[in-house]
């Protein structure tokens, strides 16, 4: 998910972040920031103070300037709350150290830990200070995420190759946050976001343009998929294909995004191959067009559409690189010619795609519906098998689930629940609570009072049999699963344990 800009009127400063393990000398000296001539900016704030910034003049337009500054991030302010300016400052770009530090400062250091390895700072909030045993599986958790990261950089730059778009170094140290914590996490994006875009117990991982950070759950390290997607919007804006806040449609931002896709800590695919998941998504794609996918970006902004308009941008950005490569190339480099914070309406937008691609959509249609069905016939591993009736093997937030359910009809249309649990938190023990709600308002729940790190737990047999409060048992056919986990000697979690178990629809 890339953050759209907030309104003027709310932009303030933004960042940040991280804490130290170990000496990061070597990787200030592997990333050499070139010094620069920089404006001083004075400007009147939203408080009404005087105040001082020295940046570079990132962009101009729809009366505001932005600013980057040191760090790589943005700040936008109105033009005429400009007092002074004057471009005799030097300005090099934050190194790696001096990213860590900031970083630090605003995540304190009991509750951040930090890795560098060349152009990439990792970084983890942490939801409570650390015992010394698990700063070592906190060190080896952020270096396989830095070695992913640098997949992630040399996978974009072969794709760039292959299309003939020309690409740069960042200028800045790129970052990635993981949040140990999914509340944390919430805080984080609602506070960037600012109730832009999807909800933020949607969002398992998002960058933003404005902080130039990618932050994510670190529940999302498990298979990488959103770490990809949103370290290529990263790449995308850090390595010279397009700048940041100019007006990029959504179709392009998300569906280059979704091109690439990740198999664990492993890049299996880039946009050339087929995405298994949007690949069996496409025919159930029913409240998006074409038509309005290239002209407006509303339907990624709701949690209602953003679903298909995801999978249509993936089956757009993957019909032009494979069929349309010349004229994707060319279409890329002039998106990478529009400003920072120019204005552009619908017209203009869906016009430019006429002019690339055609005006005939349902053409398009036709011609994408053919592409895959051809290309899934090459490409064995295209479909993922589906999962048996009854059974669950998958991924909730920190927690890996292994299920089976049984409708006991002699027991009266009981669902019979059994199963296990493994902790995926790398750090720590943790309390768990388990819920199963089936679609007839009954449920059954486990409290694990502490599941050490990477270890499973037994999910005793049980009837979905307590009723869920202020609603009535009827008969039901399918179930959900969720589950909620805490720090084994939290409040919350000594409350699960006294009998007091959380809301079996939450988690």
């Amino acid at each position: 998910m890339l953050h759209p800009i907030p309104a003027l009127r709310s932009l303030s400063s933004r960042s940040r972040f991280i804490a130290v393990l170990g000496s990061v000398i070597a990787g200030c000296l592997l990333f050499s920031p070139t010094a620069l001539l920089a404006d001083r900016f004075v400007f009147v704030d939203e408080t009404g103070e005087k105040t001082e910034l020295v940046g570079r003049l990132h962009g101009s337009g729809q009366g505001a300037y932005a600013i980057e500054r040191r760090d790589g991030s943005m700040k936008v302010i109105a033009q005429g709350a400009l007092i002074e300016r004057d471009n005799t400052v030097d300005w090099t770009p934050f190194t790696t150290n001096e990213m860590v530090d900031q970083l630090t400062e605003r995540f304190t250091p009991e509750l951040f830990r930090s890795h560098v390895d060349d152009d990439f700072v990792i970084g983890m909030v942490l939801m409570a200070p650390l015992d010394r045993s698990a700063e070592g599986p906190a060190s080896g958790f952020m270096r396989k995420a830095a070695q992913f990261m640098n997949n992630v950089n040399n996978v974009f730059s072969s794709f760039a190759r292959d299309m003939r778009l020309d690409t740069k170094d960042p200028d800045t140290p790129l970052v990635l946050l993981i949040f140990e914590s999914d509340s944390d996490f919430n805080d984080y994006a609602a506070s960037v976001t600012k109730g832009q875009g999807l909800s933020v117990n949607r969002i398992s991982g998002f960058y933003d343009g404005m902080t130039n950070y990618l932050a994510i759950r670190m529940a999302e390290c498990a298979t990488f998929e959103v770490p990809l997607h949103e370290a290529i919007h990263q790449q995308v804006y850090n390595r010279g294909i397009l700048q940041r806040l100019a007006p990029i449609p959504s179709w392009f931002n998300e569906g280059i995004a979704t091109g690439f896709e990740a198999n664990k800590d492993r890049i299996r695919s880039g946009p050339a191959k087929v995405h298994s998941r949007y690949a069996a998504q496409v025919s159930s794609v029913e409240q998006v067009s074409w038509e309005d996918l290239v002209s407006k970006d509303l339907a990624f902004q709701g949690d209602v559409m953003a679903g298909d308009a995801y999978c249509l941008a993936w089956c757009l950005h993957w019909l032009l690189v494979t069929e349309r490569p010349d004229e994707y190339s060319r279409y890329v480099k002039m998106l990478g010619e529009k400003e920072p914070l120019a204005k552009e309406d619908d017209q203009t937008r869906t016009q430019e795609f006429i002019e690339h691609f055609g005006e005939d959509f349902q053409q398009l249609r036709q011609d994408f519906n053919l592409a895959l069905r051809t290309a899934m016939r090459r490409q064995r591993d295209v479909r993922e098998p589906p999962q048996k009736p009854g059974y669950l093997n998958a991924q909730r937030g920190l927690a890996e689930i292994e299920l089976t359910a049984l409708n006991r009809q002699d027991r009266g249309g009981l669902l019979e629940v059994q199963g296990r649990i493994r902790n995926m938190n790398p750090l720590r023990s943790l309390t768990f609570a388990v819920s199963i709600v089936t679609d007839g308002n009954t449920y059954a729940q486990w409290i694990l009072p502490s599941v050490d790190s990477s270890r499973v737990a037994p999910l005793k047999k049980q009837y979905a049999q307590e009723q869920i409060p202020g609603t009535v048992p009827q008969p039901s056919n399918s179930f959900q699963v969720h589950i909620q986990f805490a720090l084994p000697d939290s409040p919350e979690a000594q409350r699960w344990l006294r009998g007091q178990g959380p809301d079996p629809r939450e988690g």
